[in-house]
């Protein structure tokens, strides 16, 4: 078969397409991956077709470092809508260029919109594949703004439906200019989720995270929604640390790993000095990997080391501990290398993450970026590494490296009849 694969965002929201369309085309099928031309190295290392989508999420996030600080989920998410209404009239052509000839196309995040519009246009499958719990349940609090939150279950479901439609007015125009650039109809007032055709047939989601970090909720449907299980792209194995890394790492006991990926600050020089005052207060060794720039790359003291960036399949495993932002990429690579974990969230799915990893035990406290001071990620990097934490870490980790994320991702494809069965014999259970 021949799939199309949209996902538009950060490199963390494109890596686990490049892991599950590697793994896709092993087993005979010919996959392209549809974003953002800043990611060709990553597509092409992985031997997977690149076609490009109008989406410099770096640009936009550079732009909105000041919202991004403030913490207004709803003016950031205003912003991406605006940036995305100025992409429609291209991402109409390049999303039918990128989708020519599939059979079937998947979309994740701000991908969906376009993903689906695409496959409606050309009349093939669409399946979702999502990295945090969208779908409305009794079970589940929405995951914002308070993911932690105990409501009786018609709440849950009351206000699981009007985060959605309020999501839904915020990208409405986006959304209908795209479809309307395809020659498709537009969408009514509440948006496809209430229109006859998505109550009888909805699309179908795959949620590439862990049951054991959130286990599928009673209410999801099998034959709609999945959690398969993380989506990992190992690159550790044929990777060479600089010197200096490997000098540093030779040199003492396993470091503290602190990063931020993709997120940026408005004010770098202060954030820094406040993670390197925390490093300092605890007496601990460190590695501070700069990223897009949250950190800024400052004369080190000896025990610390400044890195760009390291594959976290390589680097994980060598150190103690992980503080970092809560992305669903971290928090899988972290969680599976069995490490106890600090979470700074900055954004979006990062505070339901800081939450599940609070309630399973390796993620002892939850930190507010915008109030934190050093002393405060400090004690919270003591607390993590208290032996219980550190045994659950272990516990969690232990259970994350079993699972086959890929492979269940697959086999629910199967089962829901867009793709064809392909007998491997592995095992056909959820792990």
């Amino acid at each position: 078969m021949r799939i199309a694969i949209f996902t538009i965002g950060t490199q963390g929201d494109v890596r686990p397409f490049a892991a599950f369309g590697r793994h896709l085309q092993a087993l005979g099928h010919a996959v392209t991956i549809a974003t953002s031309d800043r990611h060709r190295a990553l597509i092409d290392q992985v031997g997977l077709r690149l076609a490009p989508i109008e989406s410099d999420y770096a640009a936009l996030m550079a732009r909105e470092r000041a919202l991004i600080d403030g913490g207004n989920q709803l003016r950031i998410a205003g912003s991406v809508a605006a940036t995305m209404m100025a992409w429609a009239p291209q991402w109409a052509r390049q999303g039918m260029e990128a989708a020519r000839g599939a059979d079937l196309v998947l979309g994740s995040g701000s991908g969906t919109i376009l993903g689906a519009a695409v496959a409606e246009r050309i009349g093939v499958p669409f399946v979702q594949a999502q990295f945090m719990p969208l779908t409305p349940s009794r079970h589940l609090a929405p995951i914002w703004p308070l993911p932690g939150l105990r409501l009786p279950g018609t709440a849950n479901l009351a206000l699981s439906h009007a985060l959605r439609i309020a999501m839904w007015r915020l990208m409405a125009r986006p959304s209908n200019a795209l479809r309307e650039a395809l020659g498709l109809r537009a969408f009514p007032l509440l948006g496809p989720w209430y229109e006859r055709e998505q109550r009888v047939r909805p699309q179908p989601v795959l949620y590439a995270f862990s049951r054991h970090l959130q286990p599928q909720p009673a209410d999801w449907s099998p034959g709609r929604a999945a959690v398969v299980g993380f989506w990992s792209l190992d690159q550790g194995h044929d990777w060479t640390p600089p010197p200096a890394l490997r000098d540093f790492l030779d040199a003492g006991p396993p470091p503290l790993y602190v990063g931020f990926g993709s997120m940026l600050s408005g004010d770098q020089q202060r954030f820094t000095r406040l993670v390197l005052d925390a490093v300092r207060r605890t007496g601990r060794r460190a590695i501070v990997a700069t990223g897009w720039g949250a950190l800024e790359s400052a004369q080190a003291p000896p025990n610390v080391l400044f890195l760009r960036d390291a594959p976290h399949d390589w680097l994980f495993p060598r150190v103690s501990l992980a503080v970092h932002h809560g992305g669903a990429g971290t928090t899988a690579a972290a969680t599976r290398a069995g490490l106890p974990q600090v979470v700074v969230p900055f954004l979006a799915d990062q505070f339901y993450w800081a939450w599940r990893l609070e309630r399973s035990g390796v993620n002892p406290v939850l930190l507010d970026r915008r109030t934190m001071t050093a002393q405060d990620l400090a004690d919270a990097i003591f607390l993590a590494e208290r032996e219980g934490v550190r045994a659950a870490a272990e516990r969690l980790g232990s259970l994350l490296r079993a699972e086959t994320g890929m492979e269940n991702a697959t086999h629910a494809l199967e089962r829901w009849g867009v793709l064809p069965a392909v007998q491997t014999g592995r095992a056909r259970q959820l792990a």
